[in-house]
């Protein structure tokens, strides 16, 4: 009977998450892949996004120009506007025109003071408590006790007086008005107008108004009297409670600012100046959506070989026809930029921006409306290709999702068998061990390699 045992090479122990790794590493070569074909089709779909931005851009600008009202603007010339100024309200309700204004009078408040005061304002100002009534447009808006005591609430310092006015009601504003050695009244109206006076009576037995020189029975302190606005336009004098006459002319609002010796000319005239900003504006956006069609499209864009983005910008150059044929605009032919042509701009302007507003409110709307609903909606080529590109990014999405899945599982399975070789290699050293120590020297176990033969 014979028997013989080889060991050979038995290591102490190893490193398998590093085995793991490598594996790792070698079965993600699928999954990068995966993620290098995403991130492309992320940037061709963030191209489209911006690229549909600029189409919103310009459908937002053309919109504007389909808008007839820009052709009802008008600008307004005054040869003094210290003494007048003109606003257009309702552009559409004005027509182009010239006339004279001369202010007459501008509208003033009802004011007075007191043509006496006091020196000590923490004093009483009457010698007999009373009552003072205050009327404003006809009307008594307030009734205010007063008495000669500071320890009672009853007004009756001068300060006292005017809060207790002033908390009464809303329309007659009081105030404390110091000479430089006296402490007066003031009384000023809210509003302006010839209707809206002030009256200020006694209604007792007090003398407040006869300390002060104040109210109907002392004329000087009537200062200001109401007094409505008066122009003259047309030979014709208009008289308003306000410094602006809104109904003189419909859409036009006239405001007198001082008297004049002799008539204010005004203008009114056309301002073109909304449609000459909005065509600039779609002739830059035109041109950012040509700049970006080249840029993406082109051999190192992130469209490269998208001949869609091509076919949008070739039909918006077309559907430009009706400005083209009016000779608005050149175009270089090395960049494919558009430019107004000014000059030719102002002629048509001047001589005929009936036509215009046609080429633009009709001929060009017609032309380039669906269009630009199309081509921006959820259903045009810009959003379907984003759709498909959102389509693809999902599906390698899944991919990445299942193939890391799979690895990971092979990962663990391989983490168990390694587990054991691990066990089973650190049970061949235990073998090892005893064998060595049975067999003592070294010379009898050669290396790691020991073989024996036994026989009968």
């Amino acid at each position: 009977m014979a028997g013989e045992l080889s060991i050979s090479n038995l290591v102490g122990g190893f490193d398998y998450q590093q085995i793991l790794d490598q594996m790792y590493a070698l079965k993600s070569v699928q999954i990068q892949y995966y993620q290098e074909r995403e991130s492309e089709l992320k940037n061709k779909k963030a191209a489209l996004s911006s690229f549909d931005s600029l189409l919103e851009k310009f459908q937002d600008v053309a919109s504007d120009l389909f808008d007839d009202s820009i052709f009802q603007q008008k600008a307004v010339s005054v040869s003094d506007e210290s003494a007048v100024k003109v606003t257009i309200s309702d552009p559409t309700a004005v027509d182009a025109s010239s006339f004279d204004v001369s202010v007459i009078q501008t509208a003033k408040k009802d004011v007075w003071l007191s043509q006496a005061g006091v020196s000590d304002e923490t004093a009483p100002v009457a010698t007999t408590g009373g009552t003072l009534q205050i009327s404003y447009g006809g009307d008594v808006i307030a009734t205010i006790d007063y008495d000669t005591d500071t320890s009672t609430e009853t007004p009756s310092t001068i300060q006292e007086i005017a809060n207790a006015i002033n908390s009464a009601q809303d329309k007659v504003r009081a105030t404390v008005f110091f000479d430089g050695t006296n402490y007066r009244l003031l009384l000023s109206g809210e509003d302006t107008g010839a209707d809206n006076t002030i009256s200020v009576t006694e209604t007792g037995g007090g003398d407040l108004l006869d300390v002060l020189q104040l109210g109907d029975n002392y004329t000087a302190s009537h200062v200001q009297t109401a007094q409505d606005a008066v122009i003259e336009i047309y030979g014709t004098q208009v008289s308003s409670p306000t410094n602006d006459f809104t109904n003189v002319i419909p859409g036009m609002t006239i405001t007198a600012e001082a008297p004049t010796t002799s008539p204010v000319s005004v203008t009114i005239d056309h301002d073109y100046g909304k449609v000459k900003d909005n065509l600039q504006k779609l002739v830059e956006t035109y041109n950012s959506i040509v700049d970006f069609v080249k840029q993406y499209t082109g051999k190192d864009g992130a469209l490269s070989g998208d001949f869609t983005l091509q076919d949008i910008r070739s039909t918006l150059f077309n559907k430009l026809d009706p400005l083209f044929q009016l000779g608005l605009f050149d175009v270089d032919k090395d960049t494919g930029h558009l430019s107004i042509n000014s000059s030719k701009l102002d002629e048509v302007l001047s001589t005929d921006s009936k036509g215009l507003e046609d080429a633009l409110t009709e001929d060009l709307k017609n032309n380039l409306y669906d269009y630009l609903i199309y081509v921006t909606g959820v259903d045009g080529p810009v959003q379907t290709e984003e759709n498909s590109y959102d389509n693809q990014i999902n599906y390698i999405e899944d991919q990445v999702d299942l193939t890391n899945k799979r690895i990971s599982e092979e990962i663990e399975s391989m983490k168990k068998q390694l587990v054991q070789l691990q066990l089973y290699m650190a049970k061949m050293q235990e073998v090892q061990a005893r064998i060595t120590q049975t067999f003592g020297t070294p010379s009898i176990i050669p290396g790691t390699s020991i073989k024996t033969t036994t026989g009968l």
